[in-house]
């Protein structure tokens, strides 16, 4: 699955975006005319609409200009909001009994991947977020299962984090990553004895309900920080999402890195 972007930013109405235009081209005229009389009758109104109209019909590159300044303000509304979430989840986000840890457990940048295992973009992803951890060696990489895309994908994540008392989450995630098609449980507990699971164990570890609690906390820190789509990563206090490529996963690595020496 490729990761869902949000909802287009400039949904907004034609109205609304002539009005900011409007400001935009005559703000000085405006805001001397605000000064002077707090509110316009509606005579008044109907003028100044009209002629913010017929600037707009002789001038439409102005709504470039808009919609360019609106996307730039709801992108940084959007970061704020997101890493306001993150500081507000980073216990949950970051220790995480139930959470597998990946890398170097003492690393000095913690990333954390939200992933379903039926999302073809996050098995895409693998090699890259895989790579980018051996190739930095200082990555702490904390695994979030996020099932969002069907009822097999709840099970994968259910098993796969069942597999952490066994010690042998990184063979079932490998092999379950590794795998297309159908992941029902009769397959899935197939794929584990091969990659060395005690299968008896896993039927009775992956009903523990400190695990369903664990996938619930994942989708609401999930809806609280913005993340809808698979795969999706926390580097830092930053949220990147889509499978991004191990040259951006280390990119952003050292910026957090960098902007965190005096932490």
């Amino acid at each position: 699955m490729t990761y869902r972007p949000r909802a287009p930013r400039l949904l907004i109405g034609l109205a609304g975006a002539a009005a900011l235009a409007g400001s935009l081209v005559l703000g000085g005229t405006l805001a001397s005319a605000e000064s002077a009389q707090s509110e316009f009758n509606a005579e008044q109104s109907d003028a100044i609409g009209q002629i913010v109209r017929e600037y707009l019909l002789e001038n439409p590159e102005v709504m470039i200009e808009v919609f360019e300044r609106l996307e730039v303000q709801q992108a940084e509304a959007e970061k704020q909001a997101a890493e306001a979430a993150i500081a507000a989840n980073s216990d949950g986000l970051f220790n995480d009994d139930y959470s597998y840890v990946y890398g170097n457990p003492e690393g000095d940048v913690t990333v954390v991947e939200f992933f379903d295992y039926k999302c073809g973009y996050c098995k895409r992803a693998v090699k890259d977020v895989m790579a980018a951890v051996e190739e930095d060696g200082n990555i702490r990489l904390v695994y979030k299962e996020f099932p969002i895309l069907s009822e097999q994908s709840e099970i994968a994540a259910r098993i796969a984090m069942a597999a952490i008392s066994q010690n042998k989450y990184m063979e079932l995630h490998l092999a379950l990553m590794a795998t297309s098609g159908d992941l029902d449980e009769d397959r899935i507990m197939r794929i584990a004895e091969d990659a060395g699971l005690d299968t008896d164990r896993l039927k009775q570890d992956m009903k523990d309900p400190g695990i369903a609690a664990a996938i619930e906390r994942n989708h609401a820190m999930a809806r609280e920080i913005g993340i809808d789509g698979t795969p999706a990563f926390i580097i830092g206090n930053q949220l990147v999402p889509g499978a991004v490529g191990k040259a951006r996963l280390l990119e952003v690595v050292e910026q957090e890195r960098t902007s965190c020496v005096s932490c």
